[in-house]
């Protein structure tokens, strides 16, 4: 059983990243559904579910425990070489990590499908080092 209301206000920001990456087909929410939409590549389909996360910042290990629900409902799901299964987390600020399911665990991944190389801890810190301070945010003295 799912705890709260269903994410509505990230489903639209997942629908635009999914067309992206092909042609996407929802579902209809209900107690059996166990994904949210499909996304059907070239020869790939993608079973996709979204869920928002109070916090981002942990390891995948973390994630998995704390997105248990989810992550078994699409390993249930069965497996094979064309059918991926996927789980998409989001911050209400609009932060967004994806993960790729396996049987064996989960795998993070960029939001176009590909192996992320760095963590997510990793890339946070990369951004933050790359950001500049604003020009006038420092104090002045004027002669």
């Amino acid at each position: 059983m799912t705890r709260g209301r269903p994410p509505r206000q990230g489903l639209g920001d997942a629908i635009l990243v999914a067309m992206a990456r092909g042609t996407v087909m929802s579902f209809m929410k209900n107690k059996e559904s166990f994904c949210d939409f499909m996304i059907m590549s070239n020869s790939t389909l993608f079973f996709v579910q979204i869920r928002k996360a109070r916090r981002l910042c942990g390891t995948r290990e973390e994630m998995e425990r704390e997105f248990r629900e989810p992550v078994m409902q699409l390993r249930s799901f069965p497996s094979s070489g064309p059918i991926i299964k996927e789980l998409w987390v989001y911050s209400r600020y609009g932060i967004w990590r994806f993960f790729r399911i396996e049987d064996a665990g989960i795998v993070e991944i960029c939001q176009d499908g590909t192996p992320l190389k760095n963590s997510f801890i990793e890339v946070i810190r990369t951004q933050r080092a790359v950001h500049k301070k604003k020009p006038g945010s420092a104090l002045v003295k004027v002669p």
